[in-house]
């Protein structure tokens, strides 16, 4: 689980840093802003996600003592069900950004415009290009979703009378 760690740290310190080294070259552009606040939120929700899963760990590794062998069931389907929440939830957070920053490149990069192409059919070609990333990106969470959901006598009575 180090290693995990280390590797999602490093990747952060990466995308910080390519969020500065942009910041460097294009800190008056409003749309290169706005990408860099987005970019240090999804940083922000994925520490904060970390942290809570960190403390899920510490908690699931050093359970009460009284605890009974149903309870501890209990709480392992519980935390069980926390972390598919949290993988589902990290999943969200990544197609999120990623479609950010496909709308972030049809924003800055020229379209390859045809000599008969206008503002308009530009327009409407890059609108339908993201309608598809948001249709796969939103397809992939229900599939995400539906393998997440608890198999029927899989426990979930048990879920239940805990809440």
């Amino acid at each position: 689980m180090r290693s995990a760690e280390f590797s999602q740290r490093g990747l952060i310190a990466l995308v910080a840093a390519a969020a500065l080294a942009t910041a460097a070259g294009g800190a008056e552009d409003p749309s290169v802003r706005a990408l860099q606040q987005h970019q240090l939120q999804g940083q922000q929700r994925q520490e904060a996600l970390q942290l809570r899963m960190q403390q899920q760990r510490r908690a699931a590794q050093n359970p009460p003592s009284d605890l009974r062998p149903q309870q501890a069931t209990d709480l392992q389907q519980i935390e069980q069900q926390q972390r598919q929440q949290q993988a589902a939830e990290r999943v969200r957070i990544d197609q999120q950004q990623r479609q950010q920053q496909l709308q972030y490149r049809q924003g800055i990069e020229p379209a390859t415009a045809q000599p008969s192409d206008d503002n308009a059919q530009r327009r409407t070609r890059a609108q339908m290009e993201l309608r598809k990333a948001q249709e796969s990106s939103h397809q992939q969470l229900r599939r995400f979703e539906s393998e997440l959901q608890p198999k029927p006598g899989a426990g979930g009575e048990r879920l239940r009378k805990l809440e």
